[in-house]
């Protein structure tokens, strides 16, 4: 089909828009509209976007957690809740969830518990056997050590662990950290048959030394901080005295989950010189444990809080600072491992926590999807203008056939009805502007066509 035999005018009738630059009416309206109707679409698609990324669906970055701590008065408690303060001031909000230890907060963990942390010691993957999987637990790092403490009743003469022979002791509920080293002690002293140990299932530490003091038991063990409520009571009680583990040395050496701490003279109370002596204790080291798919972003924000609360402490050894990376058996965490090599990064460093929880969002989710809903409404024009090539190279066809019957001599009449019934079909569909060029050549051939079968 030879449409350059004859030239782009568009003849009597029918402006000539390329020489005249004149566009029609209707055209520029059709366009102006769908125009206005695609960015409205745009605005409304970034609309939705918006509505549903900040309003439905919330960050992946937890605006609460909860640590699980140990036995209400214990020193996972205690230690708990001075996290939960440190945290609150941070910006993130904490419940501080009582358990029975430290060995219950792992098995909960590993049954899947979201945006949960929790106090354990360090050698708890030693402790469990395959019944508990912690294949997807890591460790954020050692963040304190807790003392064990061994109080006994002033009349009780207890020297060693071996005195204990005999004797009611009170070793902890069954599963916290303080009645494993309490029955590891046995066990090295070899008297784990000959002492009488006391169940105190469901009783708090405030109950077990109400006990000790009234004489319903000889002894107690208790882990915790001087500052702990229980422990300093006991601690300033004439009527109960505390051991000091002088083969404390022995004891670490034997045992890889056990510290050796110092209290140093008069530390408890300069005034009455208490204690009247340097004390030898002995220490699990506290463990912060979490899933490994624990947000990484609040990994900082814990290990600030750590080295707020570490600062409170009043029995150390020399250099060590917590938290830390040491005495850790389970896998330390990635977001750990950045923290303890570069320390707190970017906008965490100046902003609040619940800034950048939002700012963590918008990068990661808004962004994303506003840049493919801006993509997906700039392609609408590219599909129209496909569709607009597709309709217009229908007509061409549909006009070739009108040539080739024409050339052919056929009867001019369904020639010049099938010219009326294009030149109506492609005179009411838009048209935009990238695409106007290629439309007026259609327009222009289909009216030269006109004149040649008509003036048959």
């Amino acid at each position: 089909m030879n449409f350059s035999s004859s030239p782009p005018s568009f003849g009597p009738g029918f402006p000539n828009q390329r020489d005249t630059g004149i566009v029609d009416d209707t055209s520029t309206t059709k366009e102006d509209r769908f125009w206005r109707l695609s960015r409205t679409a745009t605005f409304a698609v970034i609309a939705v976007v918006l509505l549903v990324s900040l309003v439905i669906v919330k960050p992946a970055a937890p605006d609460k957690i909860t640590i699980l701590t140990g036995p209400e008065g214990s020193g996972y408690h205690e230690l708990g809740k001075r996290y939960a303060a440190s945290l609150r001031n941070l910006g993130l909000e904490v419940e501080v969830e009582a358990t029975d230890g430290g060995f219950e907060n792992v098995k909960r963990l590993a049954t899947g518990a979201d945006d949960t942390v929790a106090f354990a010691p360090s050698n708890i993957e030693e402790v469990f056997d395959d019944s508990v999987d912690t294949s997807h637990l890591v460790s954020l790092g050692s963040v304190a050590y807790e003392p064990l403490w061994l109080f006994y009743r002033a009349e009780v003469r207890v020297r060693r662990i071996s005195d204990l022979a005999g004797l009611r002791v009170a070793t902890g509920a069954k599963g916290t950290v303080v009645e494993h080293i309490a029955r590891s002690l046995f066990e090295l002293n070899s008297i784990s048959d000959q002492v009488v140990i006391q169940p105190l299932d469901g009783q708090t530490p405030g109950a077990v030394a109400k006990a000790l003091i009234d004489g319903e038991i000889d002894a107690a063990f208790a882990v915790g901080l001087p500052a702990t409520p229980v422990i300093k009571d006991l601690l300033s009680d004439e009527g109960i005295g505390v051991l000091s583990f002088e083969r404390a040395d022995a004891y670490q050496a034997l045992d890889p989950g056990i510290t050796k701490l110092v209290a140093p003279q008069g530390l408890f109370d300069l005034a009455n010189n208490n204690p009247p002596e340097d004390l030898f204790l002995l220490s699990a080291t506290t463990n912060l444990v979490t899933l490994d798919s624990f947000y990484p972003g609040a990994v900082p924000l814990l290990l600030r809080a750590a080295t707020e609360v570490d600062g409170r402490r009043r029995i150390v050894i020399p250099g060590e600072r917590f938290p830390n990376a040491h005495n850790v058996s389970l896998p330390l965490g990635r977001a750990a491992d950045r923290y303890y090599e570069q320390g707190v990064k970017g906008f965490s460093k100046i902003l609040p926590y619940k800034v950048t929880r939002w700012l963590n969002h918008l990068g990661f989710v808004v962004l994303p999807l506003l840049a493919l809903a801006v993509v997906l409404v700039k392609i609408v024009p590219v599909f129209v203008k496909i569709w607009i090539s597709i309709k217009l190279t229908g007509f061409f066809k549909r006009l070739e056939k009108v040539e080739k019957a024409h050339a052919a001599g056929e009867d001019r009449s369904p020639l010049l009805a099938e010219l009326d019934a294009l030149d109506r079909d492609s005179a009411t569909i838009f048209v935009p502007r990238t695409s106007l060029p290629s439309y007026i050549d259609f327009r222009q051939f289909l009216h030269d066509m006109r004149e040649r079968v008509s003036q048959t």
